[in-house]
């Protein structure tokens, strides 16, 4: 049995390694900016929160900046879709990479909390770029059939491992900074440090190569591609599970490095290796969700996995434990995220081509607006508990998951619409 599934594992890495090997550069070049930025996410998910709090302001302002990000990537994916057409995928990438290394290294200075939380409203501006054309971009530059859910899989694994890159150089760096520095300065640089990788990832950026675009008024495209939409459906059932998971989300994931400091007693070495840990299990995990579509079909896979994770969730707030924690903390992230490559194949599989932008970015508009709202709300709440939001976001991942399950169990999935063929953008 053993030799079974080690076999199997072999297999199944040996076809990830072939996927990224023959992607198109294109989809290489995306891949790697990915990849540096989420190293730069990793290093914020162990320290930004730890940064606030050791320059001496509440943690509402955690909450507040996670709005602030929220907010502004909400507006740039109702915006920005038409954008893709006018401008093209490499400069609007190339933005994001800049605005992204940009605002931490601004939040990384010794500003008030007004500036920290503005800083996020840039830092927004890249992440609703990343999410409203980035799935698009490595569709549109990615084989079809079972080799996009494989180069599915495989960036979202990428995008995982990097974080836990970075989720342990964030345990690492202010260590090794407070040699010679206090630990707010240590934690300061080390939030430095995070920008300035995000910042580097604009260097594969700016080869990847697009045919010329059209010219044209942006306000005419963007009616137009409205006009033109015919996904109403897929988008409902897209967005509005999304929209009440994000909530309940925004409520706790904001306030992890927090809560297991202050509720667990953790280090912050032991929240890097937590963290970082936590992403190499959603890493491994991901490279089953092909498996997981066969069996359950992609919106099945999508709902088992949710549901899955929240008796993980629940035991969070009621361990003392710091390795009950932890191991419930990675076992739930890899169950709720597993499924996330399926969830952007569901997105823009079947589709048409010049829907893709928009879908994607609507759908992310209703993450944005609830993460916005989740997070502020659990940053009033995490002033003055910070367990007892885990219980209100279980309830909302369930009902999620439930909406997920009535309102996409039909969906048909790898055939664009009749009488729409795709059309590169």
């Amino acid at each position: 049995m053993s030799r079974r599934l080690f076999s199997l594992l072999r297999g199944g890495a040996a076809a990830y390694v072939r996927t990224l090997r023959t992607a198109p550069s294109n989809a290489k070049r995306y891949l790697l900016a990915v990849a540096l930025q989420n190293v730069g996410i990793g290093l914020l998910g162990t320290l930004f929160a730890l940064h606030v709090r050791a320059q001496g302001l509440p943690s509402s302002v955690v909450g507040d900046v996670e709005g602030a990000l929220a907010l502004s990537s909400g507006a740039v994916c109702l915006l920005l879709p038409p954008l893709v057409q006018v401008v093209g995928y490499r400069w609007l990438l190339l933005g994001a990479s800049v605005a992204f290394g940009l605002s931490r290294f601004g939040q990384a200075l010794p500003v008030g909390a007004a500036a920290i939380v503005a800083l996020g409203l840039l830092y927004g501006l890249g992440d609703g770029i990343i999410r409203s054309v980035g799935a698009a971009f490595l569709s549109e530059n990615a084989p079809a059939g079972s080799k996009l859910t494989m180069l599915f899989t495989a960036d979202f694994a990428l995008r995982v491992m990097a974080s836990f890159v970075g989720a342990l150089a964030g345990g690492v760096l202010p260590t090794l900074f407070g040699f010679w520095l206090s630990e707010p300065e240590a934690l300061r640089w080390s939030v430095g440090a995070a920008g300035l990788v995000m910042l580097v990832s604009a260097a594969p950026v700016l080869g990847i190569r697009e045919a010329s675009r059209p010219a044209g008024r942006t306000r005419r495209r963007y009616l137009a591609t409205v006009r033109s939409f015919q996904s109403w459906r897929r988008l409902l059932g897209m967005a509005v599970p999304q929209a009440v998971i994000s909530f309940g989300a925004g409520l706790v994931m904001p306030f992890v490095p927090l809560f297991l400091r202050t509720h667990a007693g953790a280090s912050v070495a032991q929240i890097g290796v937590i963290q970082g840990a936590s992403s190499v299990v959603m890493a491994v995990a991901t490279l089953a969700a092909p498996l997981l579509v066969k069996r359950f079909g992609p919106v099945g896979a999508i709902v088992v996995t949710q549901v899955a994770s929240l008796p993980f969730m629940l035991t969070l707030p009621l361990a003392r434990s710091l390795a009950l924690i932890a191991v419930a903390m990675w076992v739930r992230a890899a169950l709720m995220n597993m499924a996330w490559p399926v969830f952007n194949q569901v997105a823009v599989d079947g589709v048409p081509s010049q829907d893709k932008p928009l879908m994607l970015g609507w759908i992310n508009v209703a993450w944005s607006v609830a993460w916005f709202a989740g997070s502020v709300l659990g940053g009033r709440i995490a002033a003055s508990s910070l367990t007892v939001g885990y219980f209100y976001a279980a309830a909302l991942y369930l009902i999620g998951a439930v909406a997920t399950w009535l309102l996409l169990r039909d969906t048909k999935l790898g055939a664009e619409p009749a009488g729409t063929a795709a059309q590169q953008p």
